[in-house]
């Protein structure tokens, strides 16, 4: 299995998405731009992402991307960034990457302004191409609140197939949620 171990000096790999749109692997000097993102989508954010009310600086974000790195480095999580237009606006990952069972976690967001015109299912299913031919993964799954009908709708494009309803799942906005889980295997 391929996978790209991040380490100081290394050159930053990115993918191409569509014409001004590309993934990004994290870096901390995008800890601004993304920052501005999360500041103008944060009503939206904190609706439906545990973390959109935490993250309260630039230093906060630089922390969570250095962290990233760390977990990368690890084999446990592949992130990205979300780039359009030449400037990074939201993120993509695979998070709990279990190299055992061959499977893994996505998760994303993207700044408002840009949503509503298909980059994230562009993004998601670059993700897919990126977690089974280069990480060698066999199933990804996607949780999503079932309220959170953009996303729902995200995972469906992309060929997810509704596994369950998991129960209180998630808590955001002051109160738990029921989410969906969906797969996708290779």
């Amino acid at each position: 299995m391929k996978y790209k171990i991040i380490n100081e000096g290394d050159s930053m790999q990115e993918w191409l998405v569509r014409e001004n749109v590309k993934l990004k692997i994290v870096d901390p000097k995008d800890a601004e731009s993304l920052y501005e993102q999360i500041e103008k989508t944060r009503p939206q954010l904190a609706k439906f992402m545990p973390w959109g009310e935490s993250t309260k600086s630039v230093a906060g974000e630089r922390a969570f991307l250095e962290y990233c790195q760390d977990r990368m480095a690890a084999k446990k999580l592949w992130n990205a960034s979300i780039w359009i237009n030449g400037h990074p606006v939201g993120m993509i990952d695979l998070h709990n990457i279990d190299l055992n069972n061959k499977h893994a976690e996505v998760g994303y967001w993207l700044g408002g302004e840009f949503q509503g015109n298909g980059v994230m299912t562009d993004c998601l299913k670059k993700l897919l191409e990126i977690g089974f031919d280069e990480l060698g993964l066999h199933k990804i799954k996607l949780m999503a609140e079932e309220v959170n009908l953009a996303s729902n709708a995200v995972a469906k494009k992309v060929g997810f197939q509704l596994e369950g309803t998991l129960k209180d799942e998630i808590f955001s906005a002051g109160k738990y949620h029921d989410a969906s889980l969906y797969g996708l295997v290779k």
